[in-house]
């Protein structure tokens, strides 16, 4: 491991990208700190993602009130996972827009106990979170014509989970990752494909943006894409040859050297995506082949505080 590597840090707040588009950073990437952001129109305002809590969600709305009173005409939704949906229902009044398959998943998982939650992730209050699911779906790809500026809502198929988009800005060069880049944040597989993860990212790099918004992380060029990728490709690699030994999931966290990485936080998801990759490795229907998430989020808590791994 390279001994004088650092994690650096950054500011929390909202970032102007372009005139009328920001980003709205937090300055964590560790659980439920998740990135958001929104595009300012001539009419009215389009938001992309929504936070974990109702009290982060409200503090996001407030900044976006500081920059303009427009109303919020549509709420973008990256995925399914709590940290980005469950503030839905703060932008009410917003259409929500999604890929086909994450309303579907955010209808099926619905919500975490918040107590259960409360209890893992003592540093938020989950009480008031919600389900909102998408008014309008799309498959592949949808574009928003605002004033003339094209926001392009993209699908490349599963990779971190089955329905996961990107919003890009081509005439910006912006694109809003989401959870294609976790950027010093250990990137979480639990669903989805770590292959098509990795199809999706060099397809994404095509598009040839110069600004990207990680879902978790500090805005960044097109090296946070490349840093992602290389932790995908290293853990990919090393659970290859520990799935062909015969190792468990467990004997294989344990037996990886992380090395750098394992100075960005969370690093127990190593679990997780060694769940993930052993099913991928199977050739099992990552669809179907479904991991029990609470379980599994009761698993690296217990892992992490006992220092295992």
């Amino acid at each position: 491991m390279n001994k004088e590597y650092k994690v650096p840090t950054w500011e929390s707040g909202v970032r102007q990208l372009a005139p009328n588009i920001y980003a709205y950073i937090q300055a964590k990437a560790t659980w439920y700190w998740s990135n958001a952001g929104f595009i300012v129109g001539n009419d009215y305002v389009v938001v992309v993602d929504s936070l974990a809590t109702v009290g982060l969600t409200q503090k996001f709305k407030e900044e976006i009130r500081k920059i303009t009173d427009k109303p919020i005409r549509y709420l973008i939704n990256t995925h399914h996972h709590g940290d980005h949906i469950y503030g839905n229902h703060v932008f009410a009044g917003a259409t929500i827009i999604s890929h086909d398959y994450c309303r579907r998943e955010a209808i099926e998982q619905g919500i975490r106990d918040p107590g259960l939650m409360n209890t893992i992730f003592p540093e938020f209050d989950f009480r008031g979170i919600a389900v909102t699911p998408a008014d309008i779906t799309f498959d592949m790809q949808l574009t928003l014509h605002m004033d003339g500026r094209e926001v392009r809502l993209l699908h490349f198929g599963p990779g971190h989970t089955a329905g996961d988009i990107i919003v890009h800005l081509p005439a910006e060069d912006i694109i809003f990752a989401s959870d294609f880049i976790f950027l010093y944040s250990t990137p979480l597989g639990m669903e989805g494909s770590f292959a098509g993860w990795l199809r999706n990212l060099n397809a994404m790099a095509n598009l040839g943006a110069q600004t990207y918004v990680p879902g978790h992380g500090p805005v960044c060029g097109v090296e946070g894409l490349n840093l992602c990728r290389d932790y995908l490709v290293f853990v990919q690699r090393e659970a290859r040859k520990r799935f062909d030994k015969g190792m468990t999931v467990d004997e294989a966290a344990e037996d990886i050297d992380l090395g750098q990485f394992k100075q960005w936080p969370n690093h127990e998801r190593i679990l997780a995506n060694l769940e993930r990759l052993w099913r991928e490795f199977r050739g099992e229907d990552h669809t179907t082949s479904k991991l029990d998430i609470a379980e599994l989020f009761l698993r690296m808590d217990n892992m992490a505080k006992a220092g295992e791994l």
